[in-house]
């Protein structure tokens, strides 16, 4: 094992030591840093050529010792953990990890529900960072949600009805102390709906803003049933005193199908040369405008006149602005789990397993080597007590066909609880952050399968954490029956498909293989006959199915693994300045990645397949966002002009 890979596997050792150590105190027993520095001993990495043998986890100077123990406490607090502090007699600090901080209540599922668990899990889930391979046999694609640790701290604190304190950015960083309400997912985006410490405001926090740890505070909190009703009515562009506004666009025929699926209360006339007028009423201005923008020079505003003049000035400013060098820009890469947090999937799989798994089972789930995977499990079944004062059991065994050949051997790893108190439950294998995840993605599954064990599995989780997720999804998708009915008998359909930012729809003949769900929409992905390629399909562009018939010829393997953010991993790159308060636009991109400027500002890079993408999100974007990438600096322009001749 060469020296690198000794320092990785000698700090994912100490960290899991450290963590399991701190859940085995209590507030009536805390550790000391003196003895964790004293009586920790971890296994030597790399192993010595005469065999493995016991070192002190923390040894150096007083200095080193206690800037490792500083790092490793936040390592563990970045993955939910609450580490308590308590004061001692004599004037020093003790510490100790309650598990409830961490992990929710066990959750039993029968068969059916453990299998709905897994449907609902490959729709729509955080990939290989959240709980997908707790639950399934092979390895995690790409996920459709946003995955964050903050969703453990959050949760509980919404179960206790307790205050939270994070860091937040939108025009700054600021500390926000508040009584978190509900979580609320618009889109696939989740917020965080509460009200503000000692104030009666209702607000919402994006949680891909929140730029600390969330911490949950002793103090409980009340709340009447109004300001529930408040946080349950909360929507990203929420106004106090919301005003309806009635606007009048025209457009085509083909568009008019489109909006009247989106917009179900809109009332549609037909006028001269094909063209239809329709009517909507919007929440606010805010609302008519991100409408008519999203629409772009699909729709022709007519009235009213005061979103006239604001539409007329927004195209003014899009993409236009001062840029730094997109040289000097330094981008931070998309979150990977750490060892530590990587170990204890690991574990919390095998706690999942009643028949234990198999060294090759994990290595599927996780996409390991498995040398690497007998590395951390054989760890966790050879962790000792601490000095005969504190167990940290890791409750694993493991159980070999071939003792003999013991490195190659097929193991099996196994949970074992003989050792838990009479009285005392067995550890949860859940975190409060994947009942957050298995509830979003049994709502999403709900929309797309007709299944009673779905709803069984939510009230079970529901019952545990109460019921505080809300989700605000895409509902205007009549054909998702049919197109998953394609999939499952294996069936080519002919559609009429209206692409994202084209006025006239296109007839495709496409074999629908898998469905998936990102940012609040179902996709369906289908070789497309007609373009002799696989291709992505959003559902609720789909206008019609003219015709259905079965599969008669096989069709190439669909080389992209990931196909659900393929959208982010092809194309030009593009870098993008945008101001705060545009963020939430750029922030669903798949794989985006993100840095602050000094004014302010934040860059964001991500990739582009199709240029006329680019011009739309620039128009929605306006006076917020402007391009430093020079082969893109006139995005949106010309959108931008033709709109404005049509006013």
């Amino acid at each position: 094992m060469s020296s690198i890979r000794g320092e990785v596997e000698g700090r994912r050792e100490r960290l899991i030591a450290l963590v399991l150590l701190l859940q085995s105190a209590s507030k009536a027993q805390p550790i000391t840093q003196e003895e964790i520095v004293r009586d920790l001993l971890i296994d030597e990495y790399p192993v010595p050529s005469k065999g493995p043998r016991k070192i002190r986890a923390y040894e150096g100077s007083d200095t080193a010792v206690r800037q490792k123990f500083e790092r490793d406490k936040a390592s563990i607090r970045e993955l939910g953990f609450q580490i308590e502090t308590v004061p001692l007699d004599d004037g020093g600090a003790g510490y100790w990890i309650d598990p409830q901080s961490a992990y929710a209540p066990s959750i039993y599922f029968d068969e059916e529900e453990s299998r709905v668990v897994r449907l609902a899990l490959r729709l729509c889930g955080f990939g290989a960072t959240g709980a997908f391979s707790i639950f399934s046999e092979g390895p995690a694609g790409d996920g459709g949600l946003e995955f964050s640790n903050y969703y453990t701290p959050v949760l509980r604190a919404l179960n206790l009805r307790r205050a939270l304190v994070f860091d937040y950015r939108s025009s700054a960083n600021k500390s926000r102390t508040v009584e978190p309400l509900a979580i609320e997912v618009f889109h696939g985006v989740p917020y965080l709906v509460a009200r503000v410490h000692g104030t009666e405001e209702v607000k919402g926090y994006r949680f891909s803003r929140m730029t600390s740890m969330p911490v949950v505070l002793p103090d409980t909190f009340e709340v009447d049933d109004t300001t529930l009703d408040i946080a349950k009515s909360w929507r990203p562009e929420y106004s106090k005193s919301p005003t309806p506004i009635d606007v009048v666009v025209t457009t085509t025929e083909n568009y008019r199908d489109l909006l009247l699926r989106q917009f179900p209360h809109a009332l549609a006339a037909s006028k001269k040369a094909g063209l239809v007028e329709i009517g909507i009423t919007f929440d606010s201005q805010w609302a008519a405008l991100r409408f008519v923008l999203e629409a772009a020079d699909r729709v022709t505003l007519k009235s009213p006149k005061s979103l006239k003049l604001e539409l007329a000035q927004w195209l003014k400013e899009v993409n236009r602005g001062k840029t730094p060098d997109a040289e000097d820009l330094k981008f931070s890469g998309p979150p990977t789990n750490d060892v530590l947090g990587q170990t204890l999937q690991l574990l919390h799989a095998v706690y999942m397993a009643e028949d234990g798994l198999r060294v090759s089972e994990l290595a599927s789930r996780f996409s390991l080597d498995p040398a690497h995977v007998r590395l951390i499990m054989d760890r966790l079944v050879s962790l000792q007590p601490m000095g005969d004062r504190l167990g940290y059991p890791a409750h694993v065994l493991k159980e070999c066909d071939d003792w003999d050949n013991e490195a190659t051997d097929d193991s099996t790893y196994r949970a074992d609880f003989s050792d838990t108190e009479l009285g005392n439950d067995e550890p949860s294998p859940l975190m409060w952050r994947d009942l957050f995840e298995l509830n979003i993605a049994l709502r999403e599954a709900s929309r797309v399968y007709t299944d009673s064990a779905i709803f069984s599995a939510i009230e079970k989780i529901e019952k545990a954490i109460q019921s505080f997720v809300h989700v605000d999804s895409a509902t205007n998708e009549p054909l998702l029956n049919e197109v998953r009915a394609a999939v499952e008998n294996d069936e080519q359909i002919k559609i009429e498909y209206t692409p994202g930012v084209e006025e006239a729809s296109e007839v495709r003949s496409i074999e629908p293989r898998e469905i998936r769900v990102l940012n609040g929409h179902t996709l369906v992905r289908a070789y497309c006959t007609s373009r002799q390629a696989w291709r992505t399909f959003r559902v609720d562009r789909i206008n019609s199915i003219l015709a259905e018939s079965p599969v008669t010829e096989e069709s190439p393997p669909d080389t992209v693994a990931n196909w659900l953010t393929q959208v982010g991993e092809e194309g030009d790159e593009v870098i993008a300045i945008v101001e705060p308060y545009r963020r939430w636009l750029f922030e669903p991109l798949p794989n985006a990645q993100w840095c602050a400027l000094d004014d302010g500002r934040y860059a964001v890079k991500f990739r582009i397949s199709d240029e006329g993408f680019l011009d739309n999100l620039m128009l929605q974007a306006g006076a917020g966002a402007v391009i430093a990438t020079p082969k893109f600096a006139k995005a949106g322009h010309e959108l931008a002009k033709r709109i404005a001749a049509l006013l």
